[in-house]
């Protein structure tokens, strides 16, 4: 048992003698002490303050832009934006240019044409079968703007925006 005690005793401390902390060498000059702001300023690059920047379609005030309205008054404690800048609506910029649109196609907030959704059939392999769960799954789905079929015929819409098939 004491070869056991002796493994686990603590190892016998050498060189704790502390030498404590030395002089330093004695200068002519008076002692200086400074603070962190007192160097001189450094031209180290800063981050830029973000500017806020507010579009508008037009030029009509917008809610809580009416003085003595009940909006206004909530607004009041808001932040002011550092630029106004009013951007015209694009989808009547390209009729006035005279850019050839689809009169079907819908443009998106930005006025850029919204994609037409196109599904291509691919052909069935010997033994493949449609699953019912899948037709139920897929029932939520928007209704493609274009089916083609595996022949490479284009399938019409009916009046109700729905092909007349299962997709």
């Amino acid at each position: 048992m004491s070869s056991r005690r002796n493994s686990l005793s603590p190892p016998e401390k050498t060189n704790v003698v502390d030498p404590g902390a030395h002089q330093l060498a004695e200068s002519d000059s008076e002692e200086h002490y400074s603070d962190a702001q007192s160097g001189a300023n450094s031209p180290a690059p800063r981050s830029p303050i973000p500017k806020t920047r507010v579009e508008k379609v037009d030029d009509e005030p917008s809610y809580g832009e009416v003085p003595g309205t009940e909006a206004y008054k909530m607004r009041e404690g808001d932040a002011e934006p550092d630029e106004i800048a009013i951007i015209p609506d694009l989808s009547l910029k390209t009729k006035d240019l005279g850019r050839e649109q689809s009169q079907d196609r819908a443009l998106s907030p930005g006025g850029h044409p919204i994609p037409k959704t196109v599904v291509e059939e691919s052909p069935d392999t010997p033994g493949s079968r449609e699953h019912e769960e899948d037709k139920s799954k897929h029932r939520a789905d928007a209704p493609p703007d274009l089916l083609i079929q595996a022949d490479g015929t284009e399938v019409k819409e009916d009046g109700d925006g729905s092909t007349g098939t299962d997709v």
